[in-house]
Formats: structure tokens, sequence, C-alpha cells
């Protein structure tokens, strides 16, 4: 079973809401997912998605070829 407690900052979580968490649950093994609605994405992330796309408009064979992928990008973590 999954309950969902929706939050709209983390200041709104009470020790008493924390108290009744406890209390309906006990013994059960609870997770807590922490969802952020903006992320920010690294420059350099950004860029390289830049550079995969030109190439793959460049050779649109590059796209259907999931070794050439994986051998490509097998290459660029070798070379960090």
């Amino acid at each position: 079973m999954d309950t969902t407690f929706h939050f709209a900052s983390a200041q709104e979580i009470t020790p008493v809401i924390l108290d009744v968490i406890r209390q309906a649950y006990q013994e059960k093994p609870v997770s807590i997912y922490i969802r952020e609605d903006k992320f920010d994405v690294p420059d350099w992330q950004i860029q390289e998605v830049r550079r995969r796309d030109a190439a793959m408009v460049n050779n649109p064979a590059y796209l259907f070829d999931c070794d050439m992928v994986i051998s490509d990008l097998e290459r660029e973590l070798e070379t960090l």
C-alpha cells in the first residue's frame, strides 16, 4: 500500500505530522521521497546534449546503431 503526503514546502512538515505518521505506521517500513519541481541542469550536460543532437542530425544512422552509441560513450568515458 502506498500513501502519499504532499507539502508545499518542508516547513509544513511539523513534529505533529511526524508523530501521526509514526503512530499510524509504527513498525512498518516507511520511505520518504523528496521531489523538487525545479532542478538545475549543469551547463556541461546541456552542452553535451546539444553536441549529441548535432551529431545525430549530421548522421541519422547514429540513432539506430546502439552499438555505435555505446562504443562512442565508452571512448569518451575513458578519456575522462
